[in-house]
């Protein structure tokens, strides 16, 4: 073999050997944009729904000052029969006022929510009570969500809140902190019945809660990322650092602790995030 034949196998392999890193090269680039892009495609597809569940939030805000103008209540937690027993969810009572007037109107208001007759509504969720980004499948595939459970929307029970524990209706003066102050509505990890008037948050499950990351959380949070949008009386949402205090939360909770909660740019303390009305 001559020296001319030798530069030209050692130029064929460095040619093979240059094209073979190119084209790794090529494949590197290209991954990495489709990765980029499906990011970007992904980020996007969830800030619409982060802005679809402040917007129902803020349809939940309008329903309920409706209701206050018509009763000159908030609307109670739940209603009750003549022993006490919870009928009826704040989120059937709010019907009317969401554009659901004749699905109102074929529930038995006097018959319990898990009647023979009222299940039948059980898989009828407004969609202004259901988050989009909410899984819908498992790991393997299959289907995950009970049709019948799609609500993540959920006042918050307490002594001292916008909604009683005992069912009775609150009247707006006696929020004494002010609107601006006072959470009225939450986001939730796990959906609920949407018509189920004894599966609402508590205060102590809210405060206990809020003491784990959001992705230990089953109640209160959000599937947006580390935290989650509430309501406040005066319709206007936060999206509530998983950071924030217990007990800034506890004060947000309750409507007559007199005290008025400040904007602040602590990291523990995320209240401003987002604000909108």
């Amino acid at each position: 073999m001559d020296d001319e034949e030798k530069n030209q196998i050692e130029g064929d392999s460095r040619a093979r050997w240059a094209f073979g890193i190119l084209f790794a090269l090529g494949v590197f680039a290209g991954v990495s944009l489709l990765l980029v892009v499906s990011h970007v495609i992904l980020s996007q597809r969830e800030g619409t729904r982060r802005e679809r569940c402040e917007y129902n939030l803020l349809q939940l805000y309008r329903a309920t000052c409706e209701y206050v103008d018509a009763y000159g209540t908030y609307p109670p937690a739940y209603t009750i029969d003549s022993e006490g027993s919870p009928l009826h969810s704040w989120r059937v009572l709010l019907l009317p006022y969401l554009g659901g007037e004749e699905l109102y109107s074929q529930i038995r208001l006097n018959e319990p929510w898990d009647s023979e007759w009222n299940s039948q509504f059980w898989d009828k969720t407004p969609s202004l009570f259901q988050c989009s980004s909410i899984p819908v499948h498992t790991e393997s595939g299959s289907a995950n969500l009970d049709k019948t459970k799609r609500c993540s929307f959920s006042c918050v029970l307490g002594t001292s809140t916008l909604f009683a524990k005992n069912g009775k209706p609150v009247f707006p003066d006696e929020v004494v902190d002010g609107v601006s102050n006072t959470v009225m509505y939450v986001e939730r990890r796990d959906p609920v019945n949407w018509m189920n008037p004894q599966d609402e948050l508590t205060e102590e499950q809210v405060l206990n809660e809020n003491e784990l990351p959001t992705t230990q959380r089953r109640g209160f949070g959000s599937w947006h990322g580390a935290g989650g949008y509430v309501l406040l009386a005066d319709g206007s949402t936060r999206f509530l650092s998983e950071k924030i205090d217990s007990a800034v939360l506890k004060l947000l909770l309750n409507i007559d602790d007199s005290k008025v909660i400040e904007k602040t740019n602590d990291s523990s303390v995320d209240l401003d995030l987002e604000e909108k009305k």
